[in-house]
């Protein structure tokens, strides 16, 4: 497996804009609630946004005691309040309705290249719309896990159902700084091969961040360098027929979870 890593005190040049959960602690108190938000940025530094009724598809919390619809506690607000009654692990699934977005030729040529898309770079030239604009749907498939009171169990492992899923292989609160973890991406339930998956840090300024191609099996490992929170992003495009609006239909992929100095928590 080939790594890419990097410590940059400047900003990637992304075209695309990443979207995660952020949760007010990976570890809350279980009982009260906590603040969850969507941020919307690039290089892991981003800005909450509405949870939008009408962005919204679904928005769940999977845990040991089963799956609970959080889409009632939607209003617009920048932050939603979320308790974990239930001592354990928590995975929050977000999930977007469609948006459309056109991008001039040059800028999307540059964005599948950056994501990794080679596939939709060849279909493009292939059909002779190299130089044509980027018409494409995109959804956001976005998750986080939490660990209510700092206990743990097998619910991170669990298969929530998003269309682009990055499950776990392993227990996240057996991670450490400097360890391997893994994880398996899914596409519609099935192992997700050739996709490159990025890890991102930041801490001081600074952000760490870590490529990856998932194997034919759908796994991709990385060594984790740094404690704290971490992201992981991964796009999938095909292309898309019967819709007047887009050409291409892209899969958005993120998790974002917590990595221990070294203690077991």
């Amino acid at each position: 497996m080939k790594f890419l890593l990097a410590f940059l005190a400047t900003a990637l040049p992304l075209v695309a804009h990443e979207c995660w959960l952020q949760p007010a602690s990976f570890a809350p108190v279980a009982g009260p609630a906590i603040g969850l938000t969507i941020q919307v940025g690039t290089n892991f530094e981003g800005e909450p946004k509405p949870f939008s009724p009408a962005r919204v598809a679904a928005l769940r919390d999977f845990s040991a005691a089963g799956t609970r619809d959080l889409t009632p506690k939607l209003n617009d607000r920048l932050q939603l309040p979320v308790s974990f009654e239930d001592p354990g692990t928590h995975v929050i699934t977000y999930d977007s309705k469609p948006g459309l977005i056109t991008l001039e030729a040059d800028k999307f040529n540059e964005y599948l290249r950056e994501e990794g898309l080679e596939v939709v770079i060849a279909e493009r030239a292939q059909a002779g719309e190299s130089a044509q604009p980027g018409r494409e749907r995109y959804l956001r498939c976005n998750k986080t896990i939490v660990r209510a009171d700092g206990k743990s169990d097998g619910t991170y492992a669990v298969v929530t159902g998003q269309r682009l899923e990055i499950i776990p292989v392993d227990d996240p609160a057996a991670w450490s700084a400097g360890g391997a973890s893994r994880f398996k991406l899914l596409f519609a339930g099935q192992p997700l091969a050739g996709a490159k998956v990025r890890a991102w840090h930041r801490a001081g300024g600074q952000l760490a961040t870590l490529d990856a191609v998932t194997t034919a099996t759908g796994e991709v490992s990385f060594d984790l360098p740094a404690a704290g929170e971490w992201m992981l992003s991964t796009i999938h495009m095909a292309r898309l027929t019967g819709d007047a609006a887009a050409d291409w239909e892209s899969h958005w992929g993120n998790l974002t979870f917590a990595v221990s100095n070294g203690a077991r928590p």
